[in-house]
Formats: structure tokens, C-alpha cells, sequence
């Protein structure tokens, strides 16, 4: 595989599902693509670009489609330099959102939470309580079986938000150990406005 001047990538593309694909971003990659984990922003046009680079070519190795719908792409840096990326297509319509980017392990990750749930309701009644102050953040509610079979919910909070009670209802959890394991082992039950959809089922 080579980039767009003819060097060879070291990208390597992982197929977990028909849904969700793991890109592994060697730092030579990143600088081929000139994509910082720092810079990572969606909006800007070589961001972009960069990534639709990438996924036309896993389209081409794996036969993965993102463009078949909407989809969730999440980047989580790499001590050795690099980073992962996992892209979720996701169920619904598509619409004029039709690409999320989250980036973790950098500044945008100091007001981001995420907090477990044993019980459906647990997760409903907190966030019955969060839309009620009212919540101004962004919010995913994750599902994930856990060792054992046992089911639990996981409910993730970004952006502008303070909400200490949530300790009441759940119990918060490393967010950079556990939001690789949901994005490769979980279920994305709601990708965006979560705490709205779930206050609605209380």
C-alpha cells in the first residue's frame, strides 16, 4: 500500500464486523496523511480528505462501505506515536450529520465522562434526572456484556456538563480503559443526544 507520493504505508485495516472497522495508523501513516491526533477535526477540508482516503482503501481490502450510511469514527492515540481509529456505521437514515469524530487522549477528552450501569432503569432514571437540570452536553449510551453474561449499560458525557449526583445512579469508570473495549466489544445504543432519548423512557 502506498500513499499519494508513492510511499509505503504500514496501515493496517481489521475487519471486526460488518459494521465496525479497526484502522491501526503507523506515525509515518499519520504524517503521510498529514493527520495529528492534536489537529483531528472533521470540519477541516485535509482531515477530511485524509479520511476518505483511508476509507475508500479499506473499501478496496476489506469491502467495508462507509459510505453506506452514517458513521461514528473514534481516534485514540498511541504511546509509541500513531494512533487507532475504530469506524462505526450506524443504524438510521442518513442526514446532513453523516460523519461524528470524537478524538481521545487529548484536550477534548477533560470534559468527558463515562459512567456504568447495572439496570436499565439506573441509566433512565439518571438520565431522567440529567435532562431535567438541563443537560447542555453531548451524551452515548453504550450496551455491553461483561464477564459472566451479564449486561450492563455504559452512558457517555462530553462537552458542557457537571452532574456529581451520577454516583447515585452508576459508577464511573476510566474512560481510556473502557471506551476501547465498547467501541471493539459494545453496542451503540444511542450515538448522540442520549440523555434526551433515555429521560424519555423514565
Amino acid at each position: 500500500m502506498r500513499d499519494e507520493n508513492g510511499g509505503k504505508l504500514h496501515m493496517e485495516l481489521i475487519l471486526i464486523s460488518d459494521d465496525k472497522l479497526k484502522v491501526i495508523l503507523s506515525e509515518a501513516d499519520m504524517e503521510a496523511y498529514m493527520l495529528t491526533c492534536d489537529t483531528i477535526d472533521y470540519d477541516n477540508t485535509e482531515t477530511r480528505r485524509a479520511f476518505w482516503s483511508i476509507l475508500d482503501e479499506a473499501k478496496h481490502q476489506t469491502g467495508f462501505d462507509a459510505a453506506a450510511g452514517r458513521v461514528l469514527i473514534q481516534v485514540y492515540p498511541m504511546r509509541r506515536g500513531g494512533c487507532e481509529m475504530y469506524v462505526t456505521r450506524l443504524c438510521g437514515r442518513k442526514d446532513d450529520e453523516e460523519v461524528a469524530c470524537t478524538v481521545s487522549g487529548t484536550a477534548q477528552e477533560e470534559k468527558t465522562a463515562l459512567f456504568r450501569f447495572d439496570t436499565l432503569h439506573e441509566l433512565t432514571e439518571a438520565c431522567f434526572q440529567l435532562h431535567g437540570m438541563p443537560f447542555l452536553g453531548g451524551s452515548r449510551v453504550y450496551a455491553a456484556k461483561e464477564p459472566g453474561g451479564t449486561e450492563a449499560y455504559y452512558l457517555l458525557l462530553y462537552g458542557a456538563w457537571h452532574a456529581s449526583f451520577l454516583s447515585e445512579y452508576g459508577v464511573q469508570r476510566d474512560i481510556s480503559v473502557m471506551q476501547p473495549y465498547l467501541t471493539e466489544h459494545g453496542s451503540i445504543l444511542c450515538a448522540e443526544h442520549a440523555v434526551a432519548a433515555f429521560a424519555g423512557l423514565h
